[in-house]
């Protein structure tokens, strides 16, 4: 299940539904697996928390969330991924994905606050390209290969 909201003045959906509207109750037995909320601040920047885990089973909710925050915006975009706590290759096509999306809108996405395994993975395939904020000293001493190489038999 998937709770998204956006947070200013009210708390409503991007598209200016409700959270009920978006099926964001949950039982006490059911495990929340994604929840993603933004706030704007007056300046105009855009804040998404992400919780939870970004998957193959959320991957196109998330997707069309995040790309109608960054439609909805006007200033720059910046998902907070502190509370992520898992994302397969579904989760990383989401962040391509949108990453994409805002550039060709002329928007401005850029991603705080991942864990370390998740800057492996993205070094691994090459996504820290897309978001270079990510990069530290750190990652650079990681002498990963981005993709494997086959040597001829």
């Amino acid at each position: 299940m998937i709770r998204a909201s956006r947070v200013k003045s009210d708390r409503a959906a991007p598209n200016g539904g409700s959270d009920a509207e978006m099926g964001a109750t949950t039982g006490v037995a059911q495990a929340m697996q994604l929840e993603l909320a933004y706030q704007t601040t007056i300046e105009g920047k855009a804040t998404v928390q992400v919780r939870g885990e970004l998957d193959i089973a959320t991957a196109d909710q998330a997707y069309a969330y995040l790309r109608d925050v960054v439609d909805s915006q006007q200033g720059p975009v910046t998902m907070d991924l502190a509370g992520l706590t898992f994302c397969d290759a579904a989760g990383l096509g989401v962040l391509a994905r949108v990453a994409g999306h805002a550039k060709r809108s002329g928007r401005s996405l850029k991603l705080t606050a991942a864990r370390p395994s998740l800057l492996r993975i993205m070094r691994i395939t090459g996504l820290d390209e897309t978001f270079p904020e990510l990069r530290s000293s750190a990652l650079t001493m990681i002498t990963l290969p981005r993709q494997a190489t086959a040597t001829p038999v």
